[in-house]
């Protein structure tokens, strides 16, 4: 059990004069001990270039979904900038790398920049509604864009950045897929037992109820804002680090491979792997990039049949895959 959840369920009866606090229950080290572990097998069953390139596709994903959980399903806060935040990760990351000492400066130099530019997003817009907040979000990762397609001199434009610092670790080069896999795999299990910890603080639930009751909340002493500033510059430092990941991975990349797009492809991720857990954001990735894969014999029906299982999927099972159990039990004691 794990993410929302882990927030929204109610403190077990005190037993021996002691109550259990709803955050600390469940197996959650357990649980992510044995993903981060299955994880670890895929390279060595699909060596081939183009299931390796899949893989890190899916870690990439992961992260950008997993970013987009932090700032939507527990600060509240829907964005479209999620492309703004990944170009921003990428291109800081390659001039950070190539002037402050290689691949984990610049990783550093991304998360902070993007982590800064999210919490000044929250600050700037912090006074509008939902709706409003995600137009001026969508506003300004496509103003991000524009800038790095005139700003040739730091992004190199349409004709793209190569010169890429390699990723290494204790001088070694990370150049085979196999190996840039497992650095990917070593980031976002870091970042998922960072979530795991902190659903375990007080300060989880300090930001479900600011999330959820603002107002209430103020009353109490507690300060929405910040907390919710908090939660969205953490989602936007972690899409700055799969921005990070994508550019010392691909060697190559330009302006073309941030677009809008990629914010609604996130959203459809987390859609589809439920905003209950922050494993939703996994479930999501591996769904949308191995469900073409699946579909490509049936090349001449696979629009109609990925569209199809995509609305059955949020229809019928609206709290995601991650909520399946919560779905199906629902469903019995109706029955």
């Amino acid at each position: 059990m794990s993410g929302t959840e882990l927030m929204e369920k109610p403190a077990a009866p005190a037993k021996l004069g002691r109550a259990i606090p709803p955050a600390f229950q469940g197996k959650q080290f357990p649980l992510l001990a044995v993903i981060v572990f299955l994880a670890l097998f895929p390279p060595l069953i699909q060596s081939d270039a183009y299931d390796l390139g899949l893989l890190n596709n899916v870690l990439i994903y992961s992260l950008l979904t997993l970013g987009f959980y932090w700032c939507f399903a527990l600060a509240g806060q829907f964005t479209f900038a999620v492309f703004g935040m990944y170009a921003v990760g990428a291109y800081v990351s390659v001039w950070a790398a190539r002037h402050l000492g290689g691949f984990w400066s610049g990783l550093v130099a991304a998360v902070v920049v993007t982590a800064a530019i999210g919490a000044l997003t929250k600050l700037a817009f912090a006074r509008c509604s939902e709706i409003y907040f995600a137009i001026a979000t969508m506003a300004l990762g496509s103003l991000i864009v524009i800038l790095f397609r005139e700003w040739t001199s730091f992004t190199g434009g349409y004709e793209g950045v190569s010169d890429i610092a390699v990723p290494s670790i204790f001088g070694y080069q990370l150049i085979s897929g196999q190996s840039k896999y497992y650095l990917g795999l070593g980031i976002l299990a870091v970042l998922l037992l960072l979530t795991v910890l902190f659903f375990r603080s007080p300060v989880a639930r300090d930001l479900a109820f600011a999330r959820d009751k603002g107002p209430v909340a103020a009353v109490t002493g507690l300060k929405p804002v910040r907390l919710q500033l908090m939660g969205f510059a953490v989602g936007s430092g972690i899409q700055g680090a799969a921005g990070s990941l994508y550019a010392h991975g691909s060697g190559f990349f330009s302006v073309e491979a941030f677009n809008i797009d990629l914010s609604l492809l996130v959203l459809l991720m987390l859609l589809l792997g439920g905003m209950v857990s922050m494993y939703g954001a996994i479930i999501g990735a591996v769904i949308l990039v191995y469900l073409p894969e699946f579909l490509r014999d049936a090349s001449k029906y696979a629009e109609v049949i990925y569209a199809l299982a995509i609305l059955v999927i949020i229809v019928a099972f609206p709290r995601g895959i991650a909520g399946l159990r919560h779905t199906l039990g629902r469903l019995v004691r109706r029955a």
